[in-house]
């Protein structure tokens, strides 16, 4: 003989519901009591920008021309990004609004790419990356950009690093 619950639709669609909620509140809101998301770390701190900066304005050049479709900004725990920095964590990304991390990554990574590149390499890969990236490079030359503009997102570039250690 059959369950009640089993024979009521109502029944099993309040418990579907429940479900859906329960993994919800689980995916949604249980990350906000975890301190590495909510407490920024020192590297966060070093790219909570002042609103008028290079650098801020070198991010909104950086997202305006979707340099984030191909570049990811999150070092990831595993032996390919074992040479990039230290791993990403999410205090990391405090600040950042939209956040960058992305999920697909056509050039390289970008998070600490501040320690790895002069201004100038920055400056001679945005006017021409085929002669620095090799010619296999799919990243587009940005020659049409602004003097400020390529300054800036050179700021912004150079702002990503970690923290010094203690």
């Amino acid at each position: 003989m059959a369950n009640e619950a089993e024979k009521s639709p109502g029944i099993l669609l309040f418990g579907a519901v429940l479900l859906v909620l329960v993994g919800t509140m689980g995916t949604i809101v249980l990350p906000y009591f975890d301190e590495s998301v909510v407490t920024p770390t020192k590297s966060a701190e070093l790219k909570n920008y002042p609103t008028d900066s290079a650098e801020a304005r070198g991010r909104h050049v950086y997202i305006r021309e979707g340099c984030n479709y191909c570049h990811t900004q999150a070092v990831r725990p595993v032996r390919a990004d074992s040479k990039l920095g230290p791993v990403s964590v999410p205090g990391d990304y405090y600040y950042d609004k939209p956040t960058l991390i992305m999920t697909q990554r056509t050039g390289p990574d970008l998070t600490w790419v501040g320690t790895r590149y002069s201004a100038d390499w920055q400056h001679e890969h945005l006017l021409n990356p085929q002669k620095i990236g090799g010619p296999a490079s799919i990243m587009p030359k940005y020659d049409y950009l602004s003097q400020q503009d390529r300054d800036d997102l050179v700021a912004y570039m150079l702002s990503l690093k970690p923290a010094p250690k203690d």
